[in-house]
């Protein structure tokens, strides 16, 4: 076999392994999470792969239509789906992905945004004053949560001296150009370890999970997420559901990344090493996600502010450590 042919068969199965992430693991993380939360109320649980079988089932029923909805309400799922299937490919949430393109940090941001901006689109387009008070919510923890999400990216681009996402999540880090590799090390790991919390938290506002809202209530005035895709249903309402937990899984991939490269820091990790890292890194954030919405309750609205004062100081301190640390590269 040639070595053109040895190359495109790694690249086929970098694909095949990247697509089967992308169908599975979205369906792995929301099942995490509600095995975790069943098994510590004492509960069963549904199995793991239940998320797969309920989009399965709205894929088969039949879509109600509000009389005041227009083709914003369609289109607004085909954009959010596409988005985020495009973010999935230019994030580096994994670490084996396949080629894809240099994505800037902004970019990045503002393809999170228009994401948002339709779902917002869709949930006003039907009409309903359900979908309008989710909407109003979800551009409130947007507003404040973009900053503390970008500050942290920004820190990294600053340490790395880039801001395209592709470089700054490249391995290994350069230990020997240090003077003080001791010193060099510990900065690199705290950087990393405190952008990675800062996503983390950053997901629980993005994805409207617990603490900031409850994504398995029932009563209206407290959702958010919930709130704005009442009206969906049917092949509509499973490609919303995937989205969302697509969206869940770069998150925690993201997360994952960062706490990776903390490790890599600190000792020498293998490629292989680094893969499997970063699959268990997702889903051991989606059964730490489990135990905290079984034993945190649900903030008041005036207390999420606070909430997300938190987040934005982590990216704060990272960004503190950088500049202290003297490793800014313009």
């Amino acid at each position: 076999m040639s070595e053109f042919d040895n190359h495109l068969l790694t690249n086929c199965s970098r694909w095949i392994l990247f697509i089967s992430t992308v169908i599975v693991l979205p369906v792995l993380c929301l099942g995490l999470i509600r095995k975790t939360k069943a098994r510590l109320q004492n509960r069963i649980g549904p199995p793991l792969y239940q998320p797969l079988f309920d989009v399965l089932k709205l894929l088969r029923k039949g879509e109600t239509l509000s009389s005041t909805m227009s083709g914003v309400f369609r289109l607004s799922t085909v954009v959010v789906v596409t988005t985020t299937l495009i973010l999935a490919w230019l994030t580096p949430w994994l670490s084996f992905k396949p080629w894809s393109p240099h994505a800037d940090l902004f970019f990045i941001v503002y393809l999170f945004a228009l994401s948002r901006v339709f779902s917002l689109l869709g949930s006003l387009d039907s009409g309903s004053a359900f979908g309008a008070f989710g909407a109003s919510r979800e551009v409130t923890l947007g507003l404040l949560v973009e900053p503390a999400l970008m500050l942290g990216l920004v820190a990294l681009g600053l340490y790395c001296g880039s801001s395209d996402l592709k470089v700054i999540f490249s391995y290994p880090h350069q230990l020997g150009s240090h003077s003080n590799e001791l010193a060099f090390v510990a900065g690199t790991a705290g950087v990393w370890t405190l952008v990675g919390i800062s996503i983390f938290l950053s997901s629980l506002i993005e994805l409207s999970r617990m603490p900031v809202d409850d994504p398995t209530t029932h009563l209206e005035l407290t959702m958010v997420h919930e709130a704005m895709i009442l009206e969906a249903s049917g092949r509509n309402l499973a490609l919303i559901e995937f989205a969302h937990a697509l969206r869940m899984s770069i998150y925690f991939g993201l997360a994952a990344q960062c706490f990776v490269h903390a490790a890599a820091a600190v000792w020498h990790i293998s490629a292989l090493s680094q893969a499997v890292l970063n699959v268990i890194g997702i889903c051991a954030i989606a059964v730490f996600v489990g135990v905290l919405e079984s034993l945190a309750v649900k903030l008041q609205w005036r207390k999420v502010p606070e909430f997300v004062a938190y987040v934005v100081s982590m990216s704060l301190l990272a960004a503190f450590l950088v500049a202290g640390s003297g490793a800014v590269k313009l």
